[in-house]
């Protein structure tokens, strides 16, 4: 019974062809907005992706819906065998499209920022958050750092840490705690290397890193 019940939904997805389908409605989407858009995929480029048909879903006891079939297309990259998203067409069962979905789930550029930060904020003394203390400047361009790498504004990022470094100088090694310091200066040093390993900063920048580098 089992079998038969499988192969008579197969059946109404082949009536339909839904695969067929969903894949002509991901490409249609993907070509109206990803010259529009450029964060649809979050970073990747179109040809790093490989939709990948991942099978059907009936949905037949939604609460204040009409039942459904979602045809679903994972995303990959040749670099990751966990998907980085997915593309879902839901239609009802005369085959009419009811709504669509696609869903980014990872970046392109991640390094676990957010956790590095709530790392380095564990040591932060909390009187460097006044703008009184010389320290205030400093963790103002930290949290800009992070603040405008989450946002994808890669060169203004590497800015910020150009400007840490220059302030951390200025201002003196020995007028911070030393916990706090050195997890701020890997996190500075992490991140300037990720940027220039990435080419996700201009020329100029890069160097401005050396010319200060070369000082120290």
């Amino acid at each position: 019974m089992i079998t038969n019940l499988n192969q008579q939904l197969t059946d109404i997805c082949k009536k339909f062809k839904l695969r067929e389908k969903t894949f002509e409605s991901f490409e249609e989407l993907f070509s109206e907005n990803s010259e529009e858009n450029n964060d649809l995929l979050n970073g990747f480029d179109k040809s790093e992706i490989n939709p990948v048909f991942d099978g059907y879903e009936f949905n037949i006891q939604h609460s204040f819906l009409s039942p459904t079939i979602d045809t679903r297309i994972s995303l990959y990259t040749s670099e990751s065998l966990i998907p980085i998203g997915y593309y879902k067409l839901q239609v009802n069962f005369d085959g009419e499209i009811v709504d669509d979905f696609f869903v980014i789930e990872r970046e392109k550029h991640s390094i676990n920022i957010i956790n590095h930060i709530q790392y380095l904020n564990k040591n932060l003394p909390n009187s460097y958050l006044r703008r009184n203390h010389i320290q205030y400047t400093f963790v103002s361009y930290i949290s800009l750092v992070g603040t405008l790498f989450i946002s994808k504004n890669y060169e203004g990022s590497g800015r910020f840490i150009h400007r840490a470094h220059i302030n951390l100088t200025e201002v003196g090694e020995e007028n911070f705690e030393k916990d706090f310091l050195k997890k701020a200066k890997n996190f500075l040093k992490m991140m300037m290397n990720y940027l220039i390993e990435e080419n996700l900063i201009s020329e100029i920048l890069q160097s401005d890193f050396e010319k200060f580098n070369s000082k120290k």
